[in-house]
């Protein structure tokens, strides 16, 4: 059971879908804070089956918006890129290839911590809470 969201410029589309069968549609109109319109498509989606929300296994989000902010470097808020993967992730940090103007524009706060898996679930290394605790005071 999976609920899909597309954000457009005028409309916010949402679909929940059982498989491939249709469950429930909702078109919205795209708000200005964006998040009022996807919580309105999300709300009618699951309103037309208030049955399958304990089912739900993912909610999907797609949008613009997101890519049009980047490209035209404007409308972003500082962001902090997190990656859990220490020690084996430390040859790339974190924005490494982004354009300096685009780390800038969302703050360059880029961090390494030791945690994560490998992609057939094998630990990498135990998640650090201290090291955690100190990205959280940085930010």
């Amino acid at each position: 059971m999976r609920v899909g969201i597309d954000v457009g410029g005028t409309n916010t589309d949402a679909v929940l879908l059982d498989g491939r069968a249709v469950l429930a549609t909702a078109k919205r109109p795209t708000t200005p804070d964006v998040t009022g319109g996807i919580v309105a498509a999300l709300n009618t989606v699951l309103a037309a089956r208030p049955d399958v929300r304990a089912a739900l296994d993912a909610i999907m989000i797609g949008t613009t918006h997101f890519t049009n902010a980047v490209v035209q470097r404007r409308d972003l808020v500082p962001t902090a890129a997190i990656r859990l993967g220490l020690p084996a992730t430390a040859s790339v940090p974190p924005l490494e290839d982004w354009p300096p103007d685009l780390r800038a524009a969302i703050g360059g706060h880029a961090y390494l911590i030791h945690g994560g898996f490998e992609f057939d679930g094998r630990p990498i290394s135990p998640l650090d809470d201290a090291e955690l605790d100190r990205v959280a005071d940085d930010l």
